[in-house]
């Protein structure tokens, strides 16, 4: 990004409204559920041959309850993603659309471990999926492909 293009993000984001931020904030929850949704399809994709072989996949219907930094809140319904194989579970929850550094916050819940995946935006719009640890040393996170899935799968699962 140039110089010049860093000043007019600064400017364009200095002449924002408070209107401004909370018609963008309502627009991001609006779309967030789809986004999350669209990654879950493509996770059941990638997981459609382990399913032959038993795994159970299922949604369960929760809330989730945040903020926006202008003050603004936000209660909506969004499933949580649960995955269920060897005896145990791994479960994919969405908590925060506003989520610092990142578009969006999925943790992924696990036998003896934790994950978040982030959402970032590509220029032209689409949503890139990553995976980082949490805990208190936070690496780069790395791009969520199917092999990143599969092998946090196989961790989760203990296979």
């Amino acid at each position: 990004m140039s110089k010049a293009d860093e000043l007019a993000a600064k400017l364009r984001q200095a002449q924002r409204t408070p209107a401004d931020t909370d018609n963008c904030a309502d627009l991001a929850i609006e779309h967030w559920p789809g986004q999350v949704y669209e990654l879950y399809r493509q996770v059941e994709s990638w997981l459609a041959p382990v399913c032959e072989a038993g795994l159970v996949i299922r949604r369960n219907p929760t809330h989730v309850f945040e903020c926006h930094s202008s003050g603004s809140t936000y209660n909506y319904a969004i499933d949580q993603l649960l995955i269920e194989g060897n005896y145990r579970r791994i479960s994919l929850d969405p908590i925060a659309r506003f989520s610092p550094g990142a578009e969006g916050c999925i943790e992924v819940h696990m036998k003896g471990s934790e994950r978040c995946i982030l959402r970032t935006v590509g220029e032209h719009g689409e949503s890139r999926w990553h995976l980082r640890p949490t805990g208190q040393q936070r690496p780069e996170p790395v791009t969520l492909d199917e092999d990143t899935f599969l092998s946090l799968i196989e961790e989760g699962l203990g296979l």
